[in-house]
């Protein structure tokens, strides 16, 4: 890599045991010099891990029900309808989206009986909603089930005692945001000014209940009454719920991505067909004219008191219904949300596309949305100061001036505080375009240069071919230093175990770069059709350094493992069991996952993906940190959760070569069972997909159109 040795390290020298997890120095796995001081770790941190959305979102559901005073909310999309906190255990009456209609029985709503909420009970908690309902309750389904999102922030700014104010801070692009639905409600409802373009690329509603899906507009005219106008939110009666939309500037982009770390591949100007030509598509386009705020954190209570109640949350969640999952993954889950059969068959096709397209479309009928695999942390401490400024920063230049607030300069006084330990420190880094910052990358490049026994990482995209040399580079430097240093034969030196765990890419556009990361990485065999389109010559993308050298080195494992001690395993998941039509199916679990562990020492969770696009274009942020019973216990859960209970994983070295083979046969013989139609343990299985694709996309679900550069 240009930037290696890393800027961000402080010298010092380490003795080569360290390999051994038993060195004489510190390893210095997070960014210590080259970053702001308010971007340095803070240690006195706590930290608590979530696995999936029921666990996630009913634990921020309870902290904004007990919020004293503000609510600072940024996200990627918001749905008001989701049911942030559903099923037996929700909170009867709290966040109830109509009055009149009070709580939702919900043991009818699991049984699956008519679900028609009972209109006789008109017990509502809390204040007063202006809320009325336009649509009649369905013939099926049942919503709510539990706390509504979009009820529960109604709420709490509008009940009588302690009416607290929430700033939600959306992403919005006129174009991006309808190919996305990411505002159902708002998003996928027609204007009578659209433009012939935004018409085109709109959603339809993909939710299958009438009263839920007109809520959420009704939601909208009310919070937004002007619609997309940078002054709607202002006009609203509630102004204690403000609602700013906010965009990314191409410029500031274009400007980020020569930053160091440079990105070492330039994206590709190559298109394919005439659609593709006029709308610009290619990856150079997608990147520089269409960023997304990818951001998803959560900050409570900050300056009430001085701070002692203040906690925040850093996720790959995003506040949509889609994304809340429970950990069992079931194949069709009543509590996940009822959507429409377009997109059912859609899952289908994608299917059929990766696995077999000769093959015939599956008859499974799937009543509920997909599983979906994610991550949150809750967080508090010091750390709570960079959401703090983050927050206002991006607050500043969207909200009109009654809403403008100012960025704290020092930590409330009361920000509770654990003892100080060095060995439990915690940093939030960024990508952020506007201020040039690309912290994430760093220390994505940093941690892992220092890795020696295992790499956990689990990701919704995992096509950075960039990284994935950066690891054999790494690796490389580990086994020279060996060799002249340790005084041992070079077949002793240990072995780094690589987990990989990522979904099928959805846009077809992202196949060949997904293939390169992981031939790079010795699983080019994993597609065997792009492999031979690669092999050929017929692939587009082009990998040379600033000699014009050639840099794509595809390898097999064998060589991996032989040349540079690394063996690498590449998981997929899905869930398996019988449909309500009585079909055995596989359905896949959708990763939205952005986690990395590494040597039961590091972990990184947040909202920034294994690519380009989170790492040089899009406003992202991660919370990176040290401290082996955090992460640990995460790794234990993960381990176990994922192979069905046959390992728990361990940063042992003696014990890691164990736990891969476990991990790989449980992948193998998962997909034995599959082949014969049985239940699967666990969730994983060998990566392997059949698409072979020319085309190249960044990415599509992140357009904008708005250039802020100059702005605040």
């Amino acid at each position: 890599m240009a930037e290696h040795p890393l800027q961000t390290h402080n010298p010092m020298d380490v003795a080569i045991d360290e390999a051994g997890r038993s060195a004489q120095g510190s390893v210095q796995w997070l960014l210590e010099t080259g970053v702001d001081d308010d971007v340095k770790p803070t240690t006195g941190n706590d930290l608590e891990f979530f696995v999936c959305g029921e666990e996630g979102f009913q634990s921020i559901a309870s902290k904004i029900m007990a919020a004293q005073a503000t609510v600072d909310i940024c996200c990627w999309g918001f749905d008001p309808g989701m049911e942030i906190w559903r099923g037996a255990t929700a909170p009867a009456g709290v966040g109830a989206p109509y009055p009149q209609m009070g709580k939702v029985d919900i043991d009818r709503a699991v049984l699956g009986s008519d679900g028609i909420p009972d209109a006789t009970n008109s017990a509502q908690p809390g204040g007063q909603s202006d809320a009325v309902c336009t649509a009649s309750p369905p013939p099926s389904g049942v919503w709510p089930r539990g706390v509504v999102y979009g009820a529960l922030l109604e709420e709490i700014t509008q009940r009588k005692v302690n009416p607290v104010t929430v700033r939600l801070m959306i992403w919005f692009d006129p174009y991006g945001s309808r190919i996305q639905n990411s505002m159902p409600g708002f998003t996928d409802v027609p204007v009578s000014w659209t433009s012939p373009v935004e018409e085109n690329l709109q959603q339809a509603p993909p939710y299958a209940n009438a009263m839920r899906n007109q809520y959420c507009v009704d939601w909208w005219k009310r919070n937004l009454p002007d619609g997309e106008s940078k002054r709607s939110g202002i006009l609203t009666k509630n102004q204690r719920l403000q609602i700013v939309l906010r965009s990314i500037s191409s410029n500031d982009v274009k400007a980020l991505l020569t930053t160091a770390p440079k990105e070492e591949d330039a994206p590709s100007t190559y298109t394919e067909g005439f659609k593709e030509t006029a709308a610009g598509t290619s990856e150079k386009g997608l990147l520089e004219k269409y960023p997304t705020h990818h951001q998803k954190p959560i900050l409570i209570d900050y300056n009430y008191d001085n701070g002692s109640k203040a906690v925040g949350y850093v996720m790959g969640l995003n506040s949509i219904t889609d994304y809340w999952d429970r950990t069992a993954h079931e194949i069709d889950d009543p509590l996940r949300e009822e959507w429409t059969d377009p997109n059912v068959q859609a899952e289908l096709k994608h299917e059929q596309e990766t696995q077999d397209p000769s093959g015939p479309l599956s008859t499974a009928v799937y009543k509920h949305t997909n599983p979906y695999q994610d991550y949150a942390c809750l967080v508090v401490g010091k750390a709570l100061k960079r959401l703090h400024q983050n927050f206002e920063r991006g607050w500043k230049p969207f909200a009109p001036a009654a809403w403008q607030t100012h960025e704290l300069p020092g930590l409330p006084s009361k920000i509770p505080s654990l003892r100080d330990d060095p060995a439990y420190r915690v940093q939030i880094v960024r990508t952020q375009p506007h201020e040039h910052e690309k912290n994430i990358k760093k220390v994505y490049l940093q941690a892992t240069s220092f890795a020696r026994n295992y790499i956990y990482m689990e990701n919704q995209y995992f096509f950075y071919p960039e990284f994935a040399r950066h690891l054999k580079q790494e690796r490389q430097k580990f086994h020279d230093a060996w060799a002249n240093l340790a005084n041992k034969p070079q077949q002793d030196a240990p072995m780094l175990h690589l987990f990989v765990v990522t979904p099928h890419p959805q846009d077809p556009g992202m196949v060949p770069r997904t293939y390169d990361s992981m031939a790079e990485l010795g699983h080019g065999d994993a597609w065997k059709n792009e492999s031979d389109l690669s092999d050929k010559g017929k692939t587009k993308e082009k990998y040379t350094n600033d000699q014009g050298e050639n840099t794509f080195h595809p390898e097999s494992a064998q060589e991996l493992q032989d040349t540079i001690g690394l063996k690498v395993s590449i998981a997929r998941l899905r869930t398996s069991g019988m449909t309500v039509n009585q079909v055995m199916a596989y359905r896949e679990i959708y990763i939205h996952a952005k986690l990395m562990l590494i040597d039961d020492v590091f972990v990184t969770v947040g909202s920034a993906n294994m690519n380009q696009r989170s790492m040089s274009v899009d406003s992202e942020i991660n919370l990176a940190a040290t401290g082996p019973m955090w992460v640990s216990g995460l790794r234990e859960r993960v381990f176990s959760l994922l192979s069905g209970g046959i390992t728990s994983g361990s940063g042992d070295r003696g014990q890691v070569p164990v736990i891969f083979d476990d991990w790989e046969k449980r992948m193998h013989d998962n997909l034995i069972a599959k082949m014969k139609g049985s239940v699967m343990q666990g969730f994983i299985l060998p990566f392997e997909d059949v698409r072979a694709k020319t085309v190249l996309h960044a990415e599509i679900d992140s357009p904008s159109s708005n250039n802020v550069s100059s702005i605040g």
